[in-house]
């Protein structure tokens, strides 16, 4: 599952022209390594947001406030929008992003446990795409986001077995303006993607 993404090369404002929509005003910081887990005690995270219209605003990673289950809310099966998700599936949000991670696992002969090596995942021929999420209301107000998944398509199985759901504008703007959730699963849409080892050295040259 995805847990950390890259927002470094993100541009936000042709994000605010892609889709029209208004900038909250608020301060933004973009970062080559957004993590799920870092402790958030105010939302820092820039989406857009379809949210009383559409709005660029900074957010929370997470649906919900559960420190006792720190996954809880962070990736959010697109199979279960109209069961488990079915109070949030029309709270739709879009995260700016320019790549994201995940890691491979790799059993190594002669030992137990597999290792897992990361690698960075790209779209071909776009310098930055949009995740899509549902949002929730936290407590304080603010909004807190859930990055929603499929499976994955023959480039991201490589590599996992679950994808998070990535749009250019075009579809990013149906997603928001709620298209069914199944019209951006796999097999019915698949993004062109590409993948980097962030970690090579980790595979035993016995493996080639």
């Amino acid at each position: 599952m995805c847990y950390n993404y890259n927002s470094k090369g993100v541009n936000l404002k042709k994000a605010l022209q892609d889709f029209n929509a208004e900038d909250s005003g608020q301060e933004y910081t973009l970062r080559d390594n957004v993590n799920a887990f870092v402790k958030q005690t105010t939302p820092a995270i820039p989406a857009i947001v379809n949210h009383n219209g559409i709005i660029l605003i900074n957010t929370y990673w997470g649906t919900q406030e559960n420190p006792n289950a720190p996954t809880k809310g962070k990736n959010l099966q697109s199979e279960n929008t109209h069961t488990f998700y079915r109070k949030i599936e029309k709270n739709r949000c879009l995260i700016p992003a320019s790549s994201y991670y995940e890691h491979k696992t790799v059993l190594v002969p002669g030992k137990k446990t597999p290792i897992k090596v990361k690698h960075e995942m790209f779209w071909k021929d776009k310098a930055q795409f949009y995740i899509a999420g549902f949002y929730d209301i936290w407590s304080d107000g603010n909004l807190g986001f859930g990055l929603v998944t499929t499976l994955p398509n023959p480039t991201q199985a490589e590599i996992h077995n679950r994808m998070i759901i990535t749009l250019d504008e075009k579809m990013g703007r149906e997603f928001l303006d709620q298209k069914p959730i199944e019209e951006f699963q796999f097999p019915a849409y698949s993004p062109n993607l590409e993948f980097v080892n962030l970690e090579p050295e980790k595979i035993p040259q016995t493996l080639f």
